[in-house]
């Protein structure tokens, strides 16, 4: 069957296509946009199971000041702790929704959540950083992104990235 018809994709290309690498130079061209660095542990959070926002005055799956978390939630499924970043980034996602209006269109380097509108009501509007985050979590999409789109670059298995989806600098 031979080889491809295209020549073969190395992680350099794909992080090439990535828009914290695109819109600085082409921001003129395109709609407005507000680029959220993510942290490795926040792009850990957003892949693992489960669907965790914050709740009220304390952060939902977070124990209540001076109680150790316990390893399992009520319903006995293991809880996901949020990670050490976590308000940093919900901050930094709030503050991007009012530069750009009260409303925002969310994607990661390469993809847009749009298999996870149904939670959001058919609607990939998002309003704060709630919306964003429960479709993040909710998104096959998202999670290939941060986890599987560099598997398919030829230097992946050479570099042992097995998949993995932050680089360095931690960026998705």
């Amino acid at each position: 069957l031979g080889s491809p018809p295209f020549a073969a994709m190395l992680s350099s290309d794909l992080l090439s296509c990535g828009i914290d690498r695109w819109y600085p130079d082409l921001r003129r061209l395109t709609i407005r946009s507000v680029l959220v660095p993510l942290p490795s542990d926040f792009a850990a959070y957003l892949v693992a199971d489960g669907v965790v926002l914050p709740g009220g005055d304390d952060e939902a799956g977070a124990s209540p000041a001076g109680e150790e978390a316990d390893d399992e939630s009520a319903d006995g499924s293991a809880a996901l702790a949020l990670p050490a970043s976590f308000e940093a980034v919900r901050r930094a996602i709030d503050d991007g929704i009012e530069r750009l209006g009260g409303a925002v269109f969310v994607k990661l380097n390469w993809s847009a959540p749009r298999d996870a509108a149904w939670v959001l009501g058919g609607s990939l509007k998002c309003t704060s950083s709630e919306d964003v985050l429960l479709l993040l979590q909710s998104s096959d999409r998202a999670a290939h992104d941060l986890t599987e789109a560099r598997r398919m670059c030829e230097d992946a298995a050479a570099a042992g990235e097995g998949g993995a989806g932050v680089d360095a600098a931690g960026e998705p």
